[in-house]
């Protein structure tokens, strides 16, 4: 490593404040013993909410969809939103009702009452895969992960390691992993500016701070997460801003995951634009704190959340909305014209690409 970089590391190690102050959670994903067991692949040409293909047994299966979650893959990246599944989780449990946010396994005599396709599944499952013909008991289909169970359901970022450190923010927080770590903040409100911050140039750092610290589990552990460096903006326009792009990035990632056809290169632009500004405004936050007023005020003037609803079906319209506002900033600053004033103008050149648009 260069000393130009050395520097850089040295200057996210000393920040003070870590996700883990400003988290009341970060813990791991679940833990099963026999993953095809309760991972379902979607069949291809469609079906009902109750049909899914076995994997082990390699037949299909109908599954109560009450107990059937969508399933997070670290295999590939998840920037801002998720990339559709082709599988699926069972998670046989239950919400207690003597205690809130506590989720169990539900017993054998009351799941075949309950939910006699997931029964059958499970006793079929434990008979033929594994040949054991003795009677079904609830460790033969519960899961580790006393935390996931204790948040699920709740609302949280989902950090993975594909090709380098990502995160994307689970709204309903019922998306089930079982690679990364799960965080709930403290403050809920926040989520959108740390999943940014997540999927900026930072996180391709981290991995030199976390060996700095001789932490050399994998990134997105929990005890390597905690101390990931958190800098929020001195002023709120800033992190107003971030958090505004990081919803534009959420419904323009989902747009791109949802083309079966590929991508088009005017999306894959839109997205490259927007990546970039969010990722120049926490750079700015982390190191300089001293953005081009003009290009602050291009920001201003055209970035705020009522570009339009972003969980609408009216996607067509979105997508002009934000390829507008992409224009109007391009017209009224430049890259090229920001100025910064600090010494080390080579944290930018290796951060920030060159890329035009």
């Amino acid at each position: 490593m260069s000393l130009k970089q050395s520097e850089i590391v040295e200057k996210i190690y000393e920040i003070p404040v870590t996700l883990g102050d400003v988290s009341e959670s970060i813990f791991e994903g679940i833990n099963t013993k026999n993953s095809l067991l309760n991972r379902l692949y979607l069949p291809e040409e469609g079906g009902s909410d109750s049909y899914y293909l076995c994997e082990g047994l390699c037949e299909p299966v109908f599954i109560e969809p009450e107990l059937v979650y969508p399933y997070v893959s670290g295999a590939s990246s998840e920037k801002f939103a998720f990339r559709p599944s082709p599988y699926r989780f069972m998670l046989p449990y239950e919400l207690s009702i003597e205690k809130k946010k506590e989720y169990n396994v539900i017993p054998p005599e009351e799941l075949k009452t309950k939910f006699p396709m997931a029964y059958g599944r499970i006793l079929e499952f434990k008979e033929k895969f594994l040949h054991d013909t003795s009677p079904l008991k609830s460790a033969d289909y519960s899961i580790k992960g006393r935390q996931f169970l204790e948040y699920f359901n709740t609302p949280k970022i989902i950090a993975t390691e594909g090709y380098h450190l990502q995160a994307a923010y689970d709204a309903e927080g019922n998306h089930v992993f079982e690679n990364g770590c799960g965080i709930v903040l403290k403050d809920p409100g926040r989520c959108a500016y740390i999943t940014a911050v997540l999927n900026s140039s930072i996180a391709r750092i981290f991995p030199s701070v976390c060996n700095s610290e001789m932490i050399y589990p994998s990134y997105v552990a929990p005890a390597a997460m905690k101390r990931f460096p958190i800098v929020f903006p001195d002023n709120m326009l800033t992190e107003d801003l971030i958090t505004t792009i990081s919803g534009y990035l959420a419904f323009l990632n989902r747009e791109k995951y949802a083309r079966d056809y590929g991508v088009p290169d005017w999306l894959r632009k839109l997205i490259a634009f927007y990546e970039q500004i969010s990722n120049l405004l926490v750079l700015d936050t982390y190191f300089v704190n001293d953005l081009d007023p003009g290009l602050l005020n291009a920001l201003e003037e055209n970035i705020h959340p009522y570009a339009g609803d972003m969980n609408s079906e009216d996607s067509d319209t979105l997508l002009n909305s934000l390829y507008y506002i992409q224009q109007q900033i391009l017209e009224a600053s430049s890259y090229q014209k920001c100025k910064f004033n600090l010494g080390l103008p080579e944290i930018f050149n290796f951060f920030l690409s060159n890329e035009k648009f």
